[in-house]
């Protein structure tokens, strides 16, 4: 139960700062890996558990490429694999992007400019279908990043859905 109250308590931090910063400290994702790390080769379990770390990164990293997702996000996905089996860090990302919908969704309906979004949403993967490669999700129309754009008022902070996931998966909700 400890291990479960450290790993709640990093999250916790995480999606603070991600509030706040932005960002995910990478010392904080080391700590969380540190503990991970040193109670799995107490039990000898290490093995065991490289699939549910190696998993986010593999199949997130083209989310992180595209602009979609933070590293951060990825690295808290990968630490969740230190302190859960790997079907249960598939079920923590699968309630984390269910949350982050959920949120984003809220934000758009918010901030007006839902009907402006999914219509860029779809602009995007036409382009994409049609040019046959991914882009960099947030680009203007003359190739520039819109960091600081209207686009940016319905970012959500990633990590807050996770810090929420793994919450409900630790209380049987799922």
């Amino acid at each position: 139960m400890r291990i479960l109250i450290v790993l709640v308590l990093l999250l916790l931090l995480a999606a603070v700062w991600d509030f706040y910063r932005g960002k995910i400290p990478n010392a904080l994702v080391l700590v969380g890996c540190g503990y991970g790390t040193i109670r799995l080769l107490l039990l000898g379990e290490i093995l065991s558990f490289i699939p549910g770390i190696v998993f986010p990164v593999i199949v997130l990293f083209p989310l992180y490429k595209i602009g979609v997702l933070g590293a951060g996000d990825i690295k808290l996905f990968s630490m969740l694999g230190f302190y859960f089996p790997f079907m249960e860090v598939l079920f923590c990302i699968f309630m984390a992007f269910l949350l982050g919908a959920v949120i984003s969704i809220v934000s758009l309906i918010r901030y007006e400019n839902f009907w402006e979004r999914i219509t860029y949403l779809l602009s995007y993967l036409k382009e994409c279908f049609c040019q046959g490669h991914f882009r960099y999700y947030y680009l203007d129309s003359k190739g520039r990043t819109n960091s600081g754009s209207e686009y940016d008022k319905s970012k959500i902070h990633f990590a807050i859905p996770i810090f929420i996931g793994v919450l409900l998966h630790i209380g049987g909700v799922f």
